[in-house]
C-alpha cells in the first residue's frame, strides 16, 4: 500500500516555455546494487492517468487487475529486487500518464492534459481541497521513479486496440522550481546531471506484469537505444497536494524513426537519472538510504 498523502492537481495558469535536451542516458543493468544513493538533486515523480480510453478493467485497483508496477534494486527500500511487483492504487487512477502522437495528432492518451486531447482533463476532479476531492475521486498521484538513484521505477499498464504508428512518447512529472519543496527537492529538468528515460515492455501473458529483461530497458522500447530528442514543458496544471504544490511538466520524447504498436497489452515507464554517475558517490550511508526508503517510494 501506499505511503504518504494523497496528491491532486488543478488547472492553472498557461504552458510555459519548451525546454530541449538532446543528451542520452544508460540505465544500469540489475545487479542488486544501489548506482547512487543520493539527495542533492532531488526527486523525480512520475504522473498518474485517471482516463480508461481502453475500459475501466483494469485499473488502479489490485483487485481488478491493477495497472501499476514497480522494479527496483536497491536493498535499502526492502522489498525484492529485480522482479516486477504490483502495486495497488485506487481504482480511479488509470495509470501513469501517457499520451502518444503520430506526425502531431494524438493516437493514445489516458490523462486529458493536453490542449488537442479528445477528452480534457476535467478541473473539478483533480481539485485537492483541504483534504477532500469535491466529486468524490482520488485524483492524480505521483510515484518516484529513478533508474539509477535509489533506483526505483514505476511502469504503468496501456493497451493499443489496432496497430498504432507512435512519432513521440510523452510522460508527465512533477517540478516545483523550488529547492526546498518536500515532494521535489531541488529537481530541476535542465541540470546537466540529470538525465531521461523513456521505456515500453512487453506483457507477461495471462500475468498483468511487464517482462523482465534483467535491466530498466524496456523490451518493446528503450529511449536508450532509439534515437531521438527529449524536451520538456509546464503544461499549465498543478498538483495541488495538502502541504505543497508543484507544476505538473510534460516529458516528451520525439523519435528520429518512428516506432509501431501491434495490438495489444504494454507497459510504460520514464524516470530521470543521475548522469554522468559519481563513483564517489555510490553509497552516501545506510542513514541516508533508510530516510529515503521512509519518505519517497511513492505517494497516492
Amino acid at each position: 500500500m501506499s505511503i504518504g498523502k494523497r496528491v491532486s492537481m488543478i488547472f492553472c495558469a498557461a504552458a510555459g516555455a519548451l525546454c530541449v535536451c538532446a543528451t542520452g542516458t544508460h540505465a544500469a543493468a540489475l545487479n542488486g546494487a544501489p548506482e547512487n544513493q543520493r539527495d542533492d538533486l532531488g526527486y523525480y515523480y512520475t504522473i498518474t492517468g485517471g482516463q480508461f480510453p481502453t475500459g475501466t478493467t483494469p485499473n488502479g485497483d489490485n483487485a481488478s487487475g491493477g495497472t501499476f508496477r514497480f522494479l527496483l534494486d536497491d536493498l535499502a527500500w526492502g522489498y525484492p529486487l529485480g522482479i516486477w511487483q504490483k502495486d495497488d492504487w485506487f481504482s480511479d487512477n488509470a495509470s501513469i500518464a501517457l499520451t502518444l502522437r503520430n506526425s502531431g495528432s494524438i493516437v493514445y492518451d489516458n490523462n486529458g492534459l493536453e490542449p488537442d486531447a479528445a477528452t480534457a482533463a476535467d478541473p473539478n476532479y483533480y481539485d485537492y481541497v483541504n483534504g477532500n476531492y469535491p466529486t468524490g475521486g482520488h485524483g492524480a498521484h505521483v510515484a518516484y521513479s529513478m533508474s539509477n538513484n535509489y533506483d526505483w521505477i514505476y511502469a504503468g499498464y496501456f493497451k493499443i486496440e489496432a496497430a498504432t504508428t507512435v512519432s513521440s512518447l510523452t510522460g508527465y512529472f512533477a517540478y516545483s522550481g523550488n529547492p526546498l519543496d518536500p515532494l521535489t527537492g531541488p529537481f530541476d529538468p535542465s541540470n546537466p546531471n540529470i538525465g531521461f528515460r523513456m521505456n515500453i515492455w512487453s506483457n507477461v501473458e495471462g500475468d498483468l506484469l511487464p517482462t523482465n529483461t534483467g535491466a530498466f530497458d524496456g523490451d518493446v522500447f528503450t529511449s536508450d537505444a532509439s534515437a531521438g530528442t527529449f524536451s520538456w514543458s509546464d503544461t499549465g496544471f498543478d498538483r495541488v497536494g495538502s502541504s505543497s504544490t508543484q507544476n505538473i511538466y510534460r516529458l516528451t520524447y520525439a523519435l528520429d524513426s518512428s516506432i509501431t504498436l501491434q495490438p495489444g497489452v504494454y507497459w510504460f515507464s520514464h524516470d530521470a537519472t543521475v548522469t554522468p554517475e559519481p563513483m564517489s558517490l555510490l553509497l552516501l550511508g545506510t542513514a541516508a538510504a533508510g530516510f529515503a526508503a521512509v519518505r519517497r517510494r511513492r505517494i497516492g
